[in-house]
Formats: structure tokens, C-alpha cells, sequence
């Protein structure tokens, strides 16, 4: 038996919502995903788990989905939206030189 649940985030930005689900799909990470415009609406495949994403009233987006896997995707989802925003934010005389992945975590090297 499994449960339906919601996780309300910080996120706010669809863009980078959208930026982080292509790089999951890239790494293998999720299946695919559906935008829906008109209703603020994603849905992931996550190789047969179903994930919600929709926009609240307040601007956050929420994630809903199988509590089994709604939580670490989550927080994935957390993570590669900070990293698509830091990305994309970096003051003009910087570069990203290196980019380290290990251990759940993302170390980004700048060069300036």
C-alpha cells in the first residue's frame, strides 16, 4: 500500500524547474516529463513513479507524488535547481571551470 503525498518547496522559478528536470532526464535520472502551460503543471516519469509538480497560490511549487519517492526526488529536484540557477546567475567575469559530483553533492569551481 503506498500514500499520496505533498511536499511544499521554495522553489519559484519555472524556468529553472524546467532546466532541471531536461539535466535529470539527461543523466538518466528521471524518464521524461509533461509541461502543462495552462495549468502551472509538470508531470515526471520517474521510471513508472508519477510526479506532480503545480504551482501554489502563494508563487511556490509543490511536489506530489508516492510518498516512497516524492521526498528524494524532492530534494534532487532541490539540488539541480540550485545548481541550473547558479549556472545561470554567475556575475559576468566568472566561469565555471570545474564541476565535481560525488556523494550527493555538487561542488562547482569558479574561475574569475
Amino acid at each position: 500500500m503506498s500514500f499520496y503525498t505533498t511536499l511544499k518547496t521554495e522553489m519559484t522559478d519555472k524556468q529553472y524547474i524546467v532546466c532541471a528536470l531536461k539535466e535529470l532526464a539527461r543523466r538518466g535520472e528521471i524518464i521524461n516529463f509533461v509541461e502543462n502551460e495552462k495549468t502551472e503543471e509538470l508531470k515526471v516519469d520517474r521510471d513508472g513513479d508519477i510526479l506532480n509538480i503545480q504551482q501554489e497560490k502563494t508563487g511556490h511549487y509543490q511536489v506530489s507524488g508516492d510518498a516512497r519517492v516524492v521526498e528524494r526526488f524532492s530534494n534532487r529536484l532541490k539540488q539541480m535547481y540550485a545548481y541550473e540557477s547558479i549556472k545561470e546567475n554567475l556575475p559576468l567575469d566568472f566561469e565555471i571551470s570545474q564541476e565535481i559530483e560525488s556523494n550527493g553533492e555538487i561542488k562547482i569551481l569558479l574561475r574569475g
